[in-house]
């Protein structure tokens, strides 16, 4: 795992949702299983009419947050999730409210959080990505690289430090707790070991396509290199909402060891030219109205310049990333990321290697 950074714990809230949070909740929650007999299923939170939110209740697995458009005789729905027993999860969740079949799965990037539950889905699903998410998910990438590795080598330390306190644990709730994150971290564990199942799309987007349900068009959208080199967003016109996985973030930067900082901002302003009153993120609060869209997309836009301009700086004069970390200031962007300000390692790394020409950009 990368050192990280002092103010970080919202460039890493994606890790600690898909492992730590999911502790004790992965056996408290065995209990949220859909009516068709003992499958876990996702909580489904309704925000429209047709739009429901749906978070993973503990299943073992790196998780995101998939957003489920209801239509009139079918359902789409962004992000398979971390694992086959993730996908699982959310297809239960979705079949507590509707009876309408999933015909359509979008994945927004190849991360291990959106996309490694692909196997599990029916046949019946068509599923959805950009022509790098299916490249990556074929690749090498997808089992050894850096978000892969970032994510899951601190799993079995996490393992060991859980089994020592539970052993020096007196009091009996606290154990319990404890004894269900190490459950988890466990299940998620044996998730990532060995030859997991990966599944890639099985329709491709270059710039952009249009899935129709009825009369309702959902737009999906590749609008430049952001998170990653094949992000794509799901803009539905009629509902003006857009799904725009990790792109973009109510409260916080985000994950970075993938990302293109210099090219992002120009991406979040094609993101911004959307007619959109919901902002769906891949994870955290979705955002409301034009004003809050806008101020988060500038938010967001700011720190990215000024990170790799202060980065660009360190590295020009000839700065080690960890050194680079000590020198770059981006504390006033405070007031919108908290102390998630501070750059992580893998951030600074990332921004080197676009310099260096090492980053795959297609």
């Amino acid at each position: 795992m990368t050192n990280r950074g002092m103010g970080e714990p919202r460039v890493w809230l994606l890790a600690a949702i898909i492992v730590l949070a999911a502790g004790s909740a992965w056996l408290a929650n065995r209990g949220t299983v859909s009516a068709q007999g003992g499958t876990p299923s996702h909580r489904m939170t309704k925000i429209t009419e047709t739009i429901y939110r749906a978070d993973a209740p503990g299943t073992p697995g790196i998780n995101s947050t998939s957003w489920v458009f209801i239509n009139d005789t079918d359902v789409l729905v962004t992000d398979s999730e971390g694992s086959p027993a993730s996908a699982r999860s959310l297809l239960a969740g979705i079949a507590g409210i509707t009876d309408k079949p999933v015909h359509f799965l979008v994945n927004t990037h190849f991360h291990i959080d959106h996309a490694y539950g692909n196997s599990a889905l029916p046949t019946t699903v068509q599923v959805i990505g950009s022509e790098f998410t299916h490249r990556m998910l074929l690749g090498p990438e997808a089992r050894e690289g850096v978000t892969f590795k970032n994510f899951t080598d601190p799993i079995p330390g996490r393992i060991d430090n859980l089994k020592k306190q539970i052993a020096t644990e007196g009091d009996a709730a606290k154990k319990a707790a404890l004894e269900g994150q190490l459950a988890s971290q466990q299940a998620t564990l044996m998730v990532y070991s060995g030859n997991f199942p990966l599944q890639a799309p099985n329709i491709t987007v270059k710039e952009g396509m249009s899935v129709w349900s009825g009369k309702k068009e959902f737009q999906i959208l590749y609008l430049g290199r952001a998170h990653t080199a094949g992000d794509v967003v799901v803009y539905v016109p009629s509902e003006k909402a857009a799904a725009n996985g990790d792109i973009l973030f109510k409260a916080m930067v985000g994950w970075q060891g993938d990302a293109f900082p210099n090219d992002q901002p120009a991406t979040l302003e094609a993101l911004k030219k959307l007619d959109v009153e919901l902002m769906l993120p891949g994870h955290g609060d979705l955002i409301q109205g034009k004003g809050n869209i806008e101020a988060a997309i500038a938010n967001m836009q700011g720190y990215l310049r000024e990170e790799w301009r202060q980065a660009s700086e360190a590295k020009q004069a000839g700065v080690t990333p960890d050194a680079a970390i000590a020198r770059m200031d981006l504390s006033r962007f405070r007031d919108a990321y908290g102390n998630g300000v501070t750059p992580s390692l893998a951030a600074v790394r990332r921004i080197y290697d676009i310099i260096d020409g090492k980053a795959a950009t297609h």
